[in-house]
This record gives structure tokens, C-alpha cells and sequence, in this order.
């Protein structure tokens, strides 16, 4: 009985070396996967001149599908937002990432 709490604490105590790896692992998908304001900004941009292109040569049909596309996604991501605690202006930038942040990997 004693050994199996002295296993249970030395293992709560420092994490073996398959535990840090993964650790490590995931702190570098984290960063190589973050996004920032800048690239939300080209995001944005690129999409309203790409929903404009394509309403100046087709209908505008699909510019308003894709556009409102985009805002359902935007007012689901301040609600999660929202939701997990996020206030004011902090809540909107990172509903504003979630949403336009996929231009920072191109």
C-alpha cells in the first residue's frame, strides 16, 4: 500500500521524460500556429477585395453568401468568446483573430 503512494507522488512530482517531450511539442505547434492582429488585418482585407472582384465580375449573389458566411462566423467566435470569459474590446480582437487570422500562414 505504501509503495503505490510513493509511486503516486514520485510521479506527480516531475514528470518523466515522454510527458516533457510532448510538453514541448505541443508549445511549439502552439507557436507556429498563433496568430496576431496583423495578420488578421490582411485577412480582412483580403477577403473584402476578393468578395469585391468577384461582385464587380459575377452577381453579387455570392460576395453577400460568403460575406454573411463570414459574419455567423465572427458572432460565433465572440460568443465563445464571450462565453469563456472574455470582456469589451479583447473579446472582439480575439473574435476578430479567430475569425481573419488564416492569412497570417499564407
Amino acid at each position: 500500500m505504501e509503495k503505490d503512494v510513493e509511486r503516486e507522488r514520485s510521479t506527480e512530482a516531475a514528470p518523466n521524460a515522454y510527458e516533457r517531450a510532448l510538453a514541448e511539442d505541443r508549445r511549439v505547434i502552439r507557436e507556429l500556429l498563433r496568430a496576431s492582429r496583423g495578420g488578421a488585418h490582411f485577412g480582412f482585407v483580403l477577403t473584402a477585395l476578393i468578395l469585391g472582384a468577384v461582385a464587380c465580375f459575377e452577381c453579387p449573389k455570392w460576395p453577400l453568401i460568403i460575406g454573411g458566411g463570414f459574419a455567423v462566423w465572427f458572432a460565433l467566435a465572440l460568443a465563445v468568446v464571450r462565453r469563456r470569459g472574455g470582456r469589451g474590446w479583447k473579446a472582439i480582437e480575439r473574435a476578430y483573430i479567430a475569425t481573419f487570422g488564416w492569412a497570417e500562414w499564407l
